[in-house]
């Protein structure tokens, strides 16, 4: 008994040298984005081709069901006010349906576009908001996949 004791004993010098060598504390803290919900009522100048656009009709926003769990993830900082995050989405457009359902333009278009949003935010000191400034990658399958920034 006294044996099993003295193995698992831990004496001061081990007990100082695990607090020399811990990591400090962090003021980061990695989220997971589980859930994305958004609309918009109005509609806006949707591009099908460098010359045409279309009116969107009402937007509808949603979590991409088709994205792995690694692409819906973020990481705060709260020392530097600082946020990254990383989600897929799908978009859905009436006004696209308008457009194919008047026979000009492939069926596949009905499908939802598909695209993984990075954002970089600035966080608010009152931790109350923030400014996000990011890219939006439209992936395979979408309308808009390959599609170039200007």
């Amino acid at each position: 008994m006294d044996a099993e004791r003295d193995e698992l004993a831990i004496s001061p010098d081990e007990i100082a040298e695990r607090r020399r060598t811990r990591s400090e504390p962090t003021e980061k803290t990695v989220f997971r984005v589980a859930g994305l919900y958004g609309f918009s009522p109005g509609s806006l100048p949707f591009p099908i081709s460098r010359t045409e656009t279309i009116d969107s009709g009402p937007i509808s926003i949603s979590m991409d069901p088709e994205s792995d769990s690694m692409t819906n993830l973020g990481i705060i900082d709260y020392e530097n006010c600082y946020l990254r995050v990383r989600y897929s989405g799908h978009m859905i457009f009436p006004g696209i349906h308008e457009l194919v359902t008047s026979g000009k333009h492939d069926l596949s278009l009905l499908g939802p576009v598909r695209a993984t949003a990075t954002d970089e935010c600035i966080v608010e000191p009152d931790l109350s908001g923030w400014r996000a400034l990011g890219t939006l990658d439209f992936l395979p399958g979408s309308i808009w996949a390959g599609a170039a920034g200007g």
